[in-house]
């Protein structure tokens, strides 16, 4: 279950399924997290030997994947896959760690994380009363979905 300070139970409501997160180790070259979503729930694969801070935002920015629905293509063999988790099905490792997505979908994942993770570690900021426009409405949602 994801961290409630990022939005974890509503986003798994939103979703209607469960959000599973799995520790993983890091190999320099390797994504350091990754999303999939399974046929009755969403796996987020994260970092297991790093900060706490540092895994909350690899998994606020597959969160981001996740809510801006980035797709991607698989790279990784089954074996390379064995190799890194041997505790998971390889088919699903290798899917989930060798999703490549466009500079853009990166961008904008990592954009959303660091206000999430802003939304986390301090008090949202209010939006100014009568404000408008495209930013205004996306802060609205976004402060509806964290609650």
């Amino acid at each position: 279950m994801v961290d409630e300070r990022l939005g974890g139970r509503r986003l798994e409501a939103w979703r209607g399924r469960e959000i599973d997160l799995v520790p993983i180790a890091y190999r320099p070259g390797q994504p350091s997290g990754a999303w999939q979503a399974r046929p009755d729930y969403d796996l987020i694969a994260y970092t297991e030997h790093t900060s706490a801070l540092h895994q909350d935002h690899i998994i606020a920015h597959e969160l981001a994947h996740m809510l801006c629905a980035h797709t991607g293509t698989c790279l990784m063999s089954d074996a390379e896959a064995a190799e890194l988790a041997p505790d998971l099905a390889p088919r699903t490792l290798s899917h989930l760690l060798t999703r490549v997505t466009t500079d853009t979908d990166e961008y904008e994942a990592e954009l959303i994380a660091v206000l999430l993770m802003s939304a986390a570690t301090s008090e949202p900021p209010a939006v100014q009363p009568g404000a408008s426009g495209r930013a205004a409405d996306q802060a609205r949602r976004l402060a509806a979905l964290l609650g």
